[in-house]
């Protein structure tokens, strides 16, 4: 599908931003579907207030996704929270935050990007090698390398 941006709006938010946590809830849930309990583990780690950055992203004034950055050293940033409503995706809602998180974090000095998500979605590991990702060893959280994908971009 065309990516369209037309009607799409990009906030950056802070950590208490309703649409965000109602965002990241359907994210959660999302995943506790494809993994289980495992997805709990998780939860420490995607704190809204540990992330730099906070951005949900409107269609037509309609909370359509969200993302976030978290630094990890000096020239490291984490991508995060990456979540499109199931009717606004395959839209470029999520390549449009994405790209948004990298240039806020080129901004703000750091050059070379990580993320990691769930093996068992197909669509997300082709999002981020589109945007140009490539996949890179298990770097994660102690949560578990059996459930992740790991990817990195130098920017």
């Amino acid at each position: 599908m065309k990516e369209d941006f037309a009607m799409l709006e990009l906030r950056f938010v802070d950590a208490e931003n309703k649409d965000f946590h109602d965002l990241t809830a359907a994210l959660d849930e999302y995943y506790f579907m494809l993994v289980g309990d495992v997805e709990k583990r998780y939860a420490k780690y995607n704190l809204p207030h540990l992330f730099n950055c906070r951005i949900v992203a409107y269609k037509d004034g309609v909370p359509a996704g969200c993302g976030a950055w978290k630094q990890i050293d000096e020239t490291t940033f984490e991508v995060k929270r990456i979540y499109i409503a199931p009717e606004f995706r395959r839209q470029g809602v999520a390549s449009a935050i994405i790209a948004a998180l990298e240039q806020d974090a080129r901004a703000n000095g750091f050059t070379h990007a990580i993320l990691e998500t769930a093996r068992t979605t197909a669509d997300s590991a082709a999002l981020y090698t589109k945007n140009g990702y490539h996949v890179i060893d298990y770097y994660g959280s102690p949560a578990g390398a059996e459930n992740c994908l790991c990817f990195e971009k130098n920017l």
